[in-house]
């Protein structure tokens, strides 16, 4: 399991809104809230999110708590976060060799980077649309 701390700031019904509070640093640079110099910290622009999740525990507003997520998960969306610019940079290699005229080194480079490009902005359309839900498995537990 990895655990993180988070702050309940709003309650609604079963639902509760946390913050996540980041205590360990990546060590490149020690920052906590965000990344600037990661070439991911620049195209996604890590900003601190509220996610909503299912208050199982009954925390009140104010209240800090642990948010524990399943390892199997950190895998899924690793696979997404690498996966899909992979999958488009592939494609579009792809593509640009058997689908067009000119099939010549540069152009099988320039359809990989085209592809690398639409695969990054479905991703950060993807995490953006569904911020909540793909934070859907997390726990909630009171810190002791």
């Amino acid at each position: 399991m990895i655990e993180e701390e988070a702050i309940v700031i709003s309650k609604d019904g079963e639902f509760a809104e946390v913050d996540i509070i980041r205590t360990k640093p990546c060590g490149l640079c020690g920052k906590t809230q965000g990344c600037g110099n990661s070439i991911w910290g620049k195209v996604f622009s890590f900003q601190k999110r509220k996610i909503q999740i299912q208050n199982n525990i009954n925390a009140k507003v104010g209240e800090k708590v642990k948010l524990l997520i399943e390892e199997n998960y950190l895998l899924k969306t690793s696979l997404l976060l690498y996966g899909v610019p992979l999958f488009f940079l592939f494609g579009g290699m792809i593509v640009s060799e058997y689908f067009l005229e000119v099939a010549n080194d540069l152009a099988v480079f320039l359809g990989g980077v085209l592809g690398f490009l639409v695969g990054i902005i479905l991703l950060k359309f993807i995490t953006a649309q569904n911020h909540t839900r793909l934070f859907s498995e997390a726990i909630l537990a009171k810190i002791d």
